[in-house]
């Protein structure tokens, strides 16, 4: 097994935030966060990841996905998504005063899901019903193969 992530996702007036990291191959998108370190709680992970990339320390809401990607060699890669509560306080990110944001991400920002190519593709399906649930569904487990 590869190692476990957490991602957030964050809402805002009808758009998400989305990153592009630096060391992802492809032109894509994805929600904000990264990898667990030895021993390390999911929420734990996902506050660190968040602040050290965004500068913002996020408000961790409900478990919406586990999401366990085959890849071609046979690997998983399981990848718990949760809602962020605190979606304003991402308005006025400044990535160059963070620790990690410069070196790790090349584009950010609130988006329609419409305007960029997402991945995991599933979310462009997923996220208008659970926003409509007021990010109360229960959690989703979902497993694909890599996509590209």
């Amino acid at each position: 097994m590869d190692r476990i992530s957490v991602r957030g996702i964050i809402h805002w007036q009808n758009k998400y935030l989305f990153v592009k990291n630096i060391a992802s191959e492809g032109d894509f998108f994805c929600l904000p966060g990264g990898g667990l370190e030895s021993g390390e709680y999911l929420g734990d992970a996902l506050i660190r990841e968040i602040q050290e990339e965004l500068g913002v320390i996020p408000v961790v809401g409900q478990l919406l996905y586990v999401h366990q990607i085959e890849f071609d060699e046979g690997h998983t890669a399981p990848s718990f998504l949760f809602h962020i509560k605190n979606s304003e306080d991402f308005m006025n990110v400044n990535i160059e005063s963070t620790t990690h944001g410069k070196a790790e991400i090349k584009d950010f920002g609130f988006y329609k899901l419409a305007d960029v190519h997402l991945l995991p593709s599933f979310l462009k399906n997923d996220l208008p019903r659970i926003e409509k649930q007021n990010f109360e569904t229960a959690t989703q487990v979902i497993a694909t193969k890599r996509e590209a």
